[in-house]
């Protein structure tokens, strides 16, 4: 992102709307690219809500906790802006993460794995620029798929008893392995 498109996000010049599209990539830049957590309380208001699936809805401070552990798992984690719609007061953004997977993950111990993970966000926005709702939908099956967590789509019955067996054994090695690594 450049200056200018940042200095553009942050104002509203001679009143008119804030440029949404600038604030949602200065969001996605600032907290992935330079890992930038001050962005929140800049750009989102103090009751803006993170909905993610399969977690109740998160606050300002639940979402830079997720932050954090993300970066911890997967410390190469990028972010790809596929494609950005605006309308209203929404943004509505293609993305794609990349990074591998060297610390624990939605409890998945270490695997070593390389994960790109495509996601749909859509994020409303008030009349003064500022983050209201932020919604994620997220290809999670394929990402724990890609870690060995579930079988491959393709895998039959015997697929998949073969994969239950061969992944307790696979994750028990990577508890271990992580707790000789860390310690605990």
């Amino acid at each position: 992102m450049t200056t200018s498109e940042e200095t553009a996000g942050r104002t509203a010049g001679d009143g008119a709307r804030p440029d949404l599209k600038a604030r949602a990539r200065e969001l996605a830049s600032r907290t992935f690219d330079k890992r930038d957590l001050t962005v929140i309380e800049e750009l989102a208001r103090p009751d803006a809500k993170y909905y993610l699936p399969g977690r109740p809805p998160l606050g300002n401070d639940g979402f830079k906790e997720l932050m954090l552990h993300l970066w911890q798992a997967k410390p190469d984690l990028r972010l790809e802006l596929l494609d950005m719609i605006s309308e209203g007061p929404y943004v509505a953004s293609r993305v794609r993460f990349t990074g591998t997977q060297l610390g624990e993950l939605m409890g998945i111990p270490p695997t070593g794995r390389w994960i790109q993970l495509e996601e749909i966000l859509v994020e409303r926005w008030d009349d003064e620029g500022r983050l209201v709702e932020f919604h994620q939908e997220a290809d999670y099956l394929g990402m724990l798929g890609t870690l060995g967590v579930v079988p491959p789509r393709d895998a039959g019955p015997l697929g998949q008893l073969s994969h239950t067996f061969t992944s307790a054994a696979r994750f028990a090695w990577l508890k271990r392995k992580a707790r000789r690594t860390t310690g605990r």
